[in-house]
């Protein structure tokens, strides 16, 4: 509430000098850290809880504008990897705090709380090449670093000073030169690398490098690590053209986990979420980022590789590879309670689903891998065995994200090969099965000509015996006819 023209600092000092001549130490004491905080960054308040609990607040003022009271967005307690804290920058969780039922609305965000691109003339709409989405993304960005400037003077100003506060280096494109060569070869290329790029053991893959190959110089600066920060939040928090608050809050998660639905993010009036399922108190709330209303196809191509790619964390089960070698293939988690042992039959508790046409019938069937396919895949295991080697060249705050990446992948691929190997023996054995019937069958066929051929050389025999007795008939006769 601080009036136009005059300095928080002048405020805040002022209020300090109030504070300190009354005998409410103790309450001085408890907001002076957030007073420090206001004093250097300009973006109170200064803790998480807080900036979340603005954001609700101001969603709910607004006109249609709701979020369920059931819910409560807290720091996660067990995030891997990042110690349990409140800070700003502690990954962040949507739980039920009393039972929801089945279709209960959960939020509903109005389009004006939203930042976005959506009615811009200049927007393209995204079509099978990059150019539209890249375009479509600086919009974005450029949007985004407008609201920054305004600062607390944006009718977004809540989620704004959410976002301000976000921690830098959350996707592997603004990750450490090191773990960005490790993870060149082990993400999926947008363009294979040239014969140069590999002679030279330097690949660009568009994985990593994305922001210095496709925005910099042309629509941020090539100099300006905050800009950077903008682009990889666009990326990370963005559904392709807004950010949306709160929304942008839920985890991922598919599967069994998924409990959420949501009507598209272009509907005029804003995004509506329900609750899919009973979701029980103290359950984590969860959003799929690839089967979504707006998803269209891209669960189809997109998976594990291309979450972590944009998001920065390995999804939990089921995972999805989409590999160009028409390699398609999801692992899911089975439920022994169930009778599902999974592919070997030894309660390894997953499964391996190929695009068979029945599990995925709008899929281009690539069916199971043949012989060529399963050693494509070996050798991919051992690429990757090969970088988890390597892992004391990432530095240690990266170090847990890429090992966790390489070490699921290594998992899945090892699943995935067995699954193949034993349906390729089985496919094998049907065949040496078909074949030792065909075998069986031109055996009973030759049998079965051999006895005719026997039978026909009877009746001959007959025929002729039968041709001889009227022969000697006929002799007869005439011998007959002389005499007489």
């Amino acid at each position: 509430l601080v009036p136009t023209g005059i300095k928080k600092t002048t405020i805040i000092i002022s209020s300090i000098k109030m504070l300190t001549r009354t005998s409410l130490s103790t309450s001085f004491l408890s907001i002076l850290p957030c007073l420090l905080s206001i004093i250097t960054t300009h973006i109170p308040p200064c803790t998480a809880d807080q900036q979340v609990d603005d954001i609700i607040s101001w969603i709910n003022h607004l006109p249609n504008g709701y979020f369920n009271d059931k819910l409560a967005i807290n720091p996660m307690s067990n995030a891997p990897f990042l110690p349990a804290t409140s800070s700003s920058s502690s990954p962040m969780g949507v739980f039920a705090k009393e039972d929801i039922e089945a279709e209960e609305l959960l939020m509903r965000i109005p389009r004006e709380a939203f930042i976005h691109v959506l009615d811009m003339e200049e927007r393209k709409e995204v079509d099978d090449t990059w150019s539209a989405f890249y375009h479509n993304m600086c919009l974005l960005t450029k949007k985004l670093k407008e609201e920054m400037e305004t600062g607390e003077d944006s009718p977004r100003a809540p989620y704004v000073r959410f976002l301000k506060s976000q921690q830098r280096g959350q996707i592997p494109a603004l990750w450490s030169a090191p773990s960005k060569n490790l993870l060149r070869p082990l993400l999926p290329y947008e363009d294979p690398p040239t014969e140069a790029e590999l002679a030279n053991h330097t690949p660009r893959s568009n994985s990593v490098d994305w922001i210095d190959d496709h925005l910099k110089s042309t629509c941020i600066s090539p100099t300006d690590p905050s800009d950077e920060q903008l682009v990889a939040l666009v990326k990370q928090r963005g559904y392709d053209d807004a950010l949306i608050p709160l929304w942008d809050m839920f985890n991922h998660a598919n599967g069994r986990y998924t409990n959420t639905r949501q009507t598209s993010v272009r509907d005029a009036e804003g995004v509506r979420v329900y609750a899919s399922k009973e979701i029980r108190a103290g359950d984590e709330v969860f959003a799929s980022y690839d089967r979504c209303a707006d998803c269209e196809f891209v669960n189809l191509v997109w998976g594990t590789p291309e979450i972590f790619r944009d998001f920065g964390f390995v999804e939990p089960y089921p995972h999805r590879y989409h590999l160009e070698e028409r390699i398609w293939f999801e692992i899911v988690e089975v439920d022994e309670k169930d009778g599902d042992k999974g592919n070997d039959g030894d309660g390894s508790g997953f499964r391996v689903l190929w695009d068979d046409g029945i599990t995925w019938p709008d899929v281009d069937n690539y069916g199971n891998p043949n012989r060529e396919g399963i050693e494509f895949l070996q050798r991919e295991v051992t690429k990757f065995e090969s970088a988890l080697a390597r892992m004391s060249e990432v530095p240690e705050e990266e170090r847990g994200m890429v090992s966790q990446y390489i070490s699921t992948v290594i998992f899945d691929y090892k699943l995935a090969i067995a699954a193949a190997e034993r349906d390729l023996e089985l496919e094998e054995e049907d065949e040496d099965s078909s074949d030792d019937d065909e075998e069986e069958d031109e055996v009973e066929e030759d049998e079965d000509e051999d006895e005719d051929e026997e039978g026909d050389y009877v009746d001959d025999d007959e025929y002729h015996e039968e041709e001889e007795e009227d022969d000697d008939e006929e002799n007869e006769n005439e011998s007959g006819r002389d005499e007489l």
